[in-house]
């Protein structure tokens, strides 16, 4: 017979530490995240933060810069971290740039960055906070147009920076805005980084940098990297993880004719300026080489220093014929010894260096593995502690920055995905339910591997910034409200994109007009209060449950009126309680609890409800005090 134990407590919040992961170990076991007591884990947090692709402190010199400050500087951290405790996102991504480490050059670390890294993640300790430490890039430089490698990486093989589209510089010439649009001669840049950084050995053959082949040579200075943090953190218990690359591109790897439109070029000019001609991969290589694109897509920009040729030049994938350029080997990426190049077996390999190499200096640590486009299955690595952690966002939302509350595209097909539109909120549920449900599946491909979404969130600067005119955040609310939702109903562990100390209206996060930090300066009206500077809150910070003494089997919750309901089922072997967060933002004077087969208790100042004794099937519920 069902025991039902009811009890009702007006409890009286204030931002509390939610203890299941203060400075604990994080294991796993099969798909779920594992605390030393043997509880269930739920992962929840941010990545931070969006401004530290770019330098702290600027330079006409890159070897020059500083990131000392990113995130934040040393004075603020309190603050933050308090806010980050009070919402309940206690896993913290941290986001680092190989430059930042390494910005003087080959093997010339930044000490004074490093130990203020260790100082950061010290500070986040008395708030309960967990680091996983990510070398972060996109487009793999700064110099490139992105962010993350080191300018002497591309400087070293003869190309010089893209002026007219590197973020983060003091000048820029000429003059560009930021973003992704329209397109600059930095896509090629990209492209031949990326594939010089993943398979030089096969496409650039005989290559070399300070006589080292150049695939060996950015990958050990990259690893290089990572390890310096691991040994700046040695000895910190919050440190649990560490990410591997963040986005692998596969640059040129199968590429199939190098006339076909570049692929991300092709995505967020479909949706940023539809009427515009995207470049192909030929025509980004012949403006980088100084010569006109076949079509008018992309403005002439010599990005080779003088008497430098294009490497694939060199390599016979093109050449000057009568005086004009012309292209001999359009499926030169194509293949690798008779066989369709596949990006994996390169991604995984790197993955299996970093895993070994940081073991070295934290044996027991967490390491992230993030998808590559090809066969998933050569991801499996067969080591312990291996982490799945794909990244969700609604792709046209992100790439557009406009939306319609309750609609949504699924993406068809690939690698040229057709977009079906969808309306109405259970239609665009059942979308996002399916997605995210993908994304936990890729981890059964390479090792029934736990998974951590490592990235999700929202442009806030929807519909031409409608929201910042007029204070409506309503859109914001929606799309976050269906995306936490799906989550919710998931059980996945994940880290919101993100939180920029920094941020602002005019600026967003500070890079290439993103503007997805959860907080903002101009969103802040009352110093003393918390909450002041958050946006969409009220679907951001949820109540979840941040360790489990079983399986979890459900989570209900409606942010409108506060019920949040969870179910699970006991594992009696445990002795330690089930920890649920209960944010005050939504439980400002208490709340009521009713619990089926178990007893709980809370306690003043604190935003933990603990469930302990629990039999069988166990149901929580939680009700807003009015």
């Amino acid at each position: 017979m069902r025991k039902l134990l009811t009890a009702l407590a007006t409890v009286c919040l204030s931002a509390g530490l939610s203890s299941a992961l203060a400075a604990n170990a994080v294991r796993t076991e099969g798909t779920a995240f594992k605390d030393p007591q043997g509880r269930t884990l739920m992962l929840r947090g941010v990545n931070l933060g969006g401004s530290s692709k770019v330098p702290y402190r600027k330079s006409e010199d890159p070897r020059t810069v500083s990131y000392v400050g990113r995130p934040f500087p040393l004075a603020d951290a309190d603050e933050h971290f308090r806010r980050l405790q009070g919402w309940g996102l206690t896993t913290i991504r941290l986001i680092i740039m190989w430059e930042a480490v390494e910005h003087e050059g080959p093997g010339k670390y930044d000490q004074a960055y490093l130990d203020y890294l260790r100082e950061v993640v010290k500070r986040g300790q008395q708030y309960g906070m967990n680091f996983i430490i990510d070398l972060h890039q996109d487009f793999y430089s700064r110099a490139t147009g992105g962010d993350g490698a080191p300018y002497w990486t591309v400087t070293k093989l003869g190309l010089g920076p893209d002026r007219t589209n590197e973020p983060g510089a003091p000048h820029k010439q000429p003059p560009r805005g930021p973003g992704y649009w329209p397109p600059t001669a930095a896509r090629f840049s990209v492209n031949m980084m990326d594939t010089l950084f993943w398979a030089g050995n096969d496409f650039a053959p005989g290559l070399k940098v300070d006589g080292v082949p150049v695939q060996q040579w950015l990958q050990s200075h990259y690893v290089g990297a990572i390890k310096q943090v691991a040994l700046t953190m040695r000895g910190l218990p919050n440190v649990i993880a560490y990410d591997t690359y963040n986005e692998p591109n596969h640059g040129y790897i199968g590429v199939k004719d190098l006339r076909e439109p570049e692929f991300f070029m092709a995505f967020v000019g479909k949706h940023s300026a539809p009427d515009k001609l995207v470049p192909s991969y030929w025509d980004l290589m012949l403006a980088a080489s100084g010569y006109a694109p076949e079509k008018p897509s992309v403005p002439v920009n010599r990005l080779w220093t003088k008497g430098v040729t294009d490497i694939w030049r060199s390599y016979g994938v093109w050449d000057v014929v009568n005086g004009k350029p012309r292209l001999l080997k359009p499926d030169y990426f194509a293949t690798v010894n008779g066989k369709p190049a596949d990006h994996v077996p390169y991604v995984a390999a790197l993955q299996r260096r970093i895993a070994m190499e940081v073991r070295e200096v934290a044996p027991d640590t967490l390491i992230l593995q993030q998808p590559a486009v090809g066969k998933l299955s050569d991801l499996t690595l067969n080591l312990p502690g291996m982490v799945s952690q794909p990244h969700w966002y609604d792709g046209v939302v992100l790439m557009s920055k406009r939306y319609e509350p309750n609609v949504t595209y699924a993406m068809q097909g690939w690698p040229s995905p057709k977009e079906v539109r969808l309306e109405g909120r259970e239609a665009v549920l059942g979308d996002y339910r399916a997605r995210v449900g993908s994304l936990i599946d890729l981890a059964k491909q390479y090792g029934d591997l736990p998974t951590l979404i490592g990235e999700t969130g929202i442009p806030y600067d929807l519909n031409g910034k409608h929201a910042y005119k007029t204070g409506d955040f309503s859109a914001q609310e929606t799309l976050t409200g269906l995306m936490y939702q799906t989550l919710d109903e998931k059980l996945v562990s994940y880290l919101i994109w993100n939180y920029t100390a920094d941020n602002n209206n005019a600026e967003g996060d500070g890079w290439s007009e993103e503007d997805l930090s959860i907080y903002s300066l101009d969103q802040r009206h009352d110093p003393a209060d918390i909450n002041s500077g958050g946006r969409a809150l009220k679907q951001v910070v949820r109540p979840y449950p941040a360790a489990t003494a079983g399986t979890p089997v459900s989570i209900r919750f409606d942010p409108a009126s506060g019920d949040f309901e969870y179910r699970f089922k006991a594992d009696p072997s445990i002795q330690a309680p089930t920890e649920i967060f209960v944010p005050q933002l939504h439980y400002p004077k208490g709340y009521d609890v009713e619990v089926a087969n178990a007893r709980y208790e809370t306690k003043p100042g604190s935003s933990r409800l603990l469930v302990s004794g629990a039999q069988g099937d166990v149901v929580v519920k939680i009700r807003r005090k009015a």
